[in-house]
């Protein structure tokens, strides 16, 4: 695994390029969001889809913990992550 920090943007785009090949995972995406298929590519392109995604994994330890290890890095990494995108300066 990575121990590199990478930035929360790029943690976010493998997320979500994980997601989007997990057929489960996408399905849990939408339910919590309320949003079609058809309305997901405009809430991905918004400067807050980073956060977005990130909340979203970040909503449950089986999750980060399985999405980690898919995309190759920690879960402690996937948490910094998701904190310092929420940050509002």
């Amino acid at each position: 695994m990575s121990r590199q920090p990478l930035p929360p943007s790029d943690i976010a785009d493998r997320l979500l390029l994980h997601i989007l090949d997990d057929p489960e995972l996408l399905s849990s995406l939408l339910g919590r969001s309320g949003l079609a298929p058809s309305q997901l590519r405009e809430v991905l392109t918004d400067t807050q889809a980073p956060e977005f995604i990130l909340d979203f994994v970040t909503e449950s330890d089986d999750r980060v913990i399985s999405c980690a290890e898919a995309i190759g890095v920690t879960p402690e990494q996937i948490g910094m992550a998701a904190r310092i995108s929420a940050r509002r300066d």
